[in-house]
């Protein structure tokens, strides 16, 4: 067996459950659970640690026989090894999905804060046409915004 295959397997499945929580997370973000997203968070950076200890153990792997990262897939195909081949592109597969379903938690993340932005910003009677003719306290504004009656 190919020093890589174990490799492989195991960064595979942990990318495999790192999805598992995006998608958990993805729920609980539209349900807006808080309560359920900070356990998710702990869990999501054991295995983002877990998946750094791969990738420098893939790093030094290719240190250790002189190739650069980009010449990784040819030198795994050079290496005749269907079911090395396999696990390379099935560990590929499971990385790119969780860099898609982790962009799509950003956007549903930062979707949600411009929502709540929004909110406070009306709160504030800021963004209205009329924002700035009361205060904070509900007084009128000393702005030195006047208005002259024939344009009232």
């Amino acid at each position: 067996m190919h020093p890589l295959q174990e490799r492989f397997e195991s960064a595979e499945q942990d990318c495999q459950r790192y999805l598992d929580l995006l998608e958990q997370e993805r729920d609980a973000l539209t349900r807006q659970d808080m309560a359920m997203l900070e356990p998710l968070l702990a869990q999501k950076r054991s295995l983002a640690d877990a998946l750094v200890v791969h990738d420098q153990a893939i790093r030094h792997y290719c240190q250790t026989h002189n190739i650069s990262q980009d010449q990784l897939a040819a030198h795994i195909e050079q290496a005749g090894d269907p079911q090395l081949q396999q696990g390379y592109q099935q560990f590929l597969e499971a990385l790119a999905n969780c860099k898609q379903a982790n962009d799509r938690n950003a956007r549903l993340v930062h979707h949600s804060q411009h929502s709540t932005r929004t909110m406070l910003d009306l709160l504030r009677n800021q963004g209205e046409p009329g924002s700035g003719i009361y205060d904070q306290l509900g007084n009128r504004s000393r702005s030195g915004i006047t208005r002259n009656l024939s344009k009232a």
